[in-house]
């Protein structure tokens, strides 16, 4: 789940980039079953990274 003010610039490109980190780090994985928690340390830092980025860039972000 990712809560964020609709006016948040860059809101489309965090969930995309959320998406090819499961993809990625999950979705990949043939050990992985859907509805299984994601236990993979690579995925986490990265999910992090991400959120860590959307953040610096401020709650509204460049242009608005």
């Amino acid at each position: 789940v990712v809560l964020a003010d609709p006016r948040q610039a860059g809101i489309d490109s965090l969930l995309r980039k959320i998406y090819e980190i499961y993809s990625d780090f999950a979705l990949k994985n043939p050990f992985y079953s859907l509805e299984m928690p994601i236990r993979c340390e690579l995925f986490d830092q990265n999910l992090k990274l991400a959120l860590e980025v959307a953040e610096k860039a401020g709650p509204f972000g460049p242009g608005s």
